[in-house]
């Protein structure tokens, strides 16, 4: 798959666009676009609240249930660990699971300055 970075308006492909895709599903909150009100997740819900353990729970079970929602597109990821981690300027999220048919692992800051990956 094809598409363009966020930031830069170059183009990207596979995992850069994987994980291009998954950052815009988690950073839009769910009924923040007019014509795709069911698109994005429930993970901004999060961001203003009190980084408790059980806080940072929720926010992970908000972020999986993302990728099993058709309408944000994700169903060629297929997520086995989500990880919620503070940061000193918000949280990230930390993903591993299976992409084509490999084992991948990367991480999502909620502020969307910028994402990490390892193959």
């Amino acid at each position: 798959m094809i598409g363009i970075d966020r930031k830069t308006g170059r183009r990207i492909e596979d995992f850069d666009q994987l994980v291009s895709r998954i950052t815009q599903v988690m950073t839009t909150p769910t009924s923040g676009r007019v014509k795709r009100p069911t698109f994005g997740s429930r993970t901004r819900e999060y961001m203003g609240a009190n980084m408790t353990d059980s806080m940072l729970v929720r926010l992970q079970a908000a972020a999986i249930s993302a990728f099993y929602d058709p309408i944000n597109g994700l169903t060629d990821f297929e997520p086995s660990r989500c990880v919620a981690k503070r940061l000193t300027a918000g949280l990230a999220l930390y993903f591993e699971g299976n992409w084509n048919g490999q084992d991948i692992k990367f991480e999502v800051p909620l502020d969307v300055s910028t994402s990490k990956s390892t193959t």
